[in-house]
């Protein structure tokens, strides 16, 4: 997990909740949902100063990515 990201347990807790939302959307693709999230926050995370809506952001962007690729393997080239 990406532990050194998060400015405190809070943080990580809403991330982590968002990351389960996410899999329970997309059954069966747990890995591939974790794998994205975590690529599309940490660019905006290191660099954010507000911090508050990273969840809805990343999720959004994680559910349209997903939705558009029905298969894994299209992210890992």
């Amino acid at each position: 997990m990406k532990q050194n990201l998060f400015q405190d347990d809070r943080e990580k807790t809403q991330h982590l909740e968002a990351i389960n939302r996410l899999c329970q959307e997309f059954p069966g693709k747990e890995d591939f949902v974790q794998q994205c999230y975590w690529e599309f926050l940490a660019p905006l995370i290191t660099q954010a100063t507000i911090r508050t809506y990273l969840t809805i952001l990343v999720t959004r962007e994680v559910r349209m990515f997903l939705s558009k690729n029905k298969r894994p393997q299209q992210l890992i080239q």
